[in-house]
């Protein structure tokens, strides 16, 4: 992206502005103005995510400080920085990270646009979440339903006016959201980049069919089975500079790549209670029962007694509330988003996607737990009913993550929250619930429920939380972990190839897909992926491929048993690996690799 201007603007994957990445590119900016001055390397192109993930913490606090108080506040700040799934894709290069920072966004100016009654807030919230769109397309307006009907509950100017604002905001939206898409779509296709994931080249196939149907297909008819050849996300920067380092998992003999960090297992295939299994469950620290029993105590402020007398007083209770108000729109974007990602396909196969309901579960789980100290001063039985609930939520930790964070875990666990609830049975049972050594207990009891998911996001090692972690050197398919000889073997390529670039021709290595060039790309070879991302896209017909390689190269191919390995997905591309097989020079022997791994071009 950083080679030229159209490579940046349209989020280009290789240096030969060959295709683009099958996401809008807006969050590959940010990643890549650290870079201009730093260099690329890990560390660069994953600082604007951590910064962001930072700054979040920072502005839940401030957001939900003023109406739910600092213990609300503080509450939400602490979970939204344990949770697996936000710690993870805050430490990648997912366009997730900037998403769920600029969805925030959206929602405190949505708050500030109904507080304030100024447009220019209206305008703001536009804005944002067009931005959210050129991020991660539609994955951005899952929460628009929820924003807008907040607004037009709680704002204080008269419903037809509201409305119309409404509208008014949601015309800002598309225009925003079209922006780059437009010029895409109208830019000539021999001027800018294939578009990545498509089987046309067409920009709105991305949006509603790649990044739009096919996401959500179990909305539609029956759930699809995942598949390991189903197209995985980009790969991220660790994969790469791994694949890398360890040598592409090239053992003795050819062998199909490494998965990729996304997972085929019908196991998953549960829809809405799949959330509630691991590895779902693991991303968001196992604590999604916590937050959906705390919307009752975002509920209540909304149903107050006289709403039972006068059903048709809920607008004036919204909009004269600002506990209701806002109560509203953080526990309608947490259930909205529980139901889309529950029962969308793509989360049984990326469950990382689940970042998207971090935030708002970390706000619910804020105001539902100052709620709970409230009620808890008062005892009764919604006193016995919190102090059980605590039990089980822990006994629910326990279990899910018994395989992930170590025995030791769970004991701890295990032994706190025994000493707590004790505690808080005897104290109840006496009557001390508002006494000093309850309110510890009961701190204690609520605490401890961030544990797990706090050893769980500093375990990972910026890998998927919810299961064991991904390791390529034990999860190759059907080969043994590659050696330290094989490692060196890729290793003495890699800096071959780098003495290659200077051989004139524009492209020095090709490859089928991403990963088994995005290694390379890494290091600083010109490469390209004939196939997109998957392998599938028909972005060269054999004539098409053979001209280019004659002009610009690539000077050199690794084929790595791609011709066995990606099974459907390298059948479109036959016809050229059939070429370069029957054409190319076979030099792999030369390079101590397994014979049909590396070919030269004749004509370089």
């Amino acid at each position: 992206m950083l080679n030229n201007w159209g490579n940046f603007f349209f989020g280009s994957f290789d240096s030969a502005g060959l295709v683009m990445v099958d996401k809008p590119p807006v969050s590959f900016w940010v990643q890549a103005i650290p870079s201009v001055f730093l260099g690329v390397s890990e560390w660069s192109t994953t600082l604007p995510q951590v910064v962001l993930g930072m700054m979040a913490i920072i502005l839940l606090y401030v957001g939900l400080r003023p109406v739910f108080g600092k213990t609300a506040a503080r509450i939400s700040a602490l979970v939204l920085a344990t949770i697996p799934a936000s710690v993870v894709i805050d430490s990648g290069n997912e366009p997730d990270a900037f998403l769920s920072f600029t969805l925030l966004l959206a929602a405190l100016a949505i708050i500030r646009a109904v507080e304030t009654g100024k447009w220019r807030w209206l305008v703001v919230f536009g804005l944002l979440m067009g931005l959210g769109f050129n991020t991660k397309m539609l994955v951005a307006f899952i929460p628009l339903p929820v924003f807008l009907l907040y607004y037009v509950l709680a704002s204080k100017y008269p419903l037809k006016q509201a409305l119309l604002r409404a509208t008014l905001v949601v015309e800002i939206i598309i225009v925003v959201s079209m922006s780059w898409i437009t010029v895409v779509a109208f830019t000539p296709e021999d001027s800018r980049p294939y578009v990545g994931s498509t089987q046309d080249n067409s920009i709105w196939t991305l949006v509603f069919e790649y990044n739009g149907i096919n996401r959500f297909t179990s909305f539609i008819g029956p759930r699809p089975r995942p598949t390991s050849n189903q197209p995985m996300t980009t790969p991220s920067f660790r994969d790469a500079q791994y694949a890398q380092n360890a040598g592409m998992g090239l053992p003795e003999g050819n062998y199909p790549q490494f998965i990729p960090p996304a997972i085929a297992d019908e196991s998953l295939d549960k829809g809405l209670l799949g959330l509630f299994y691991n590895p779902l469950a693991g991303q968001l620290g196992w604590l999604l029962p916590v937050g959906l029993f705390g919307l009752v105590f975002l509920i209540i402020p909304i149903i107050p007694e006289s709403l039972y007398r006068n059903p048709t007083s809920l607008g004036r209770v919204i909009r004269t509330s600002p506990v209701a108000a806002q109560g509203f729109i953080w526990g309608g974007w947490l259930l909205i988003g529980v139901i889309v990602f529950g029962l969308a396909n793509s989360t049984t196969t990326h469950p990382y996607y689940l970042v998207g309901v971090a935030v708002p579960l970390a706000a619910t789980i804020g105001i539902a737990g100052s709620k709970a100290f409230e009620v808890f001063k008062k005892s009764g039985l919604l006193s016995w009913v919190l102090l059980f609930s605590i039990a089980m939520f822990a006994g629910y930790q326990i279990y899910g993550a018994r395989d992930l964070t170590g025995d030791w875990v769970g004991a701890l666990v295990f032994t706190l929250v025994s000493f707590s609830t004790i505690i808080l049975i005897i104290g109840l049972g006496r009557k001390l619930h508002d006494a000093p050594l309850s309110k510890g207990a009961l701190v204690l009891g609520a605490c401890v429920l961030l544990l797990v998911p706090l050893v769980a996001s500093s375990t990972t090692a910026g890998k998927m939380p919810g299961r064991p972690a991904f390791n390529p050197r034990t999860n190759l398919v059907g080969s043994p972990p590659p050696s330290d000889q094989v490692a060196e073997r890729m290793g003495g390529l890699t800096r071959f190839l780098l003495e290659e670039t200077d051989s004139g021709a524009k492209i020095t290595l090709g490859g089928l897909n991403a990963r088994s060039v995005s290694p390379f790309i890494v290091a600083g070879i010109p490469s390209i992926s004939i196939g997109g991302f998957s392998g599938n896209d028909p972005i060269f017909t054999r004539d098409s491929f053979i001209k280019m390689a004659l002009l610009d190269g690539p000077v050199y191919f690794l084929m790595q048993d791609q011709r066995m390995g990606q099974g459907r997905q390298s059948s479109r591309q036959s016809p050229i690996l059939d070429y370069v097989i029957d054409d190319w020079t076979d030099i792999s022997r030369s390079h101590r690799l397994p014979q049909g791994t590396l070919y030269r071009n004749p004509n370089w």
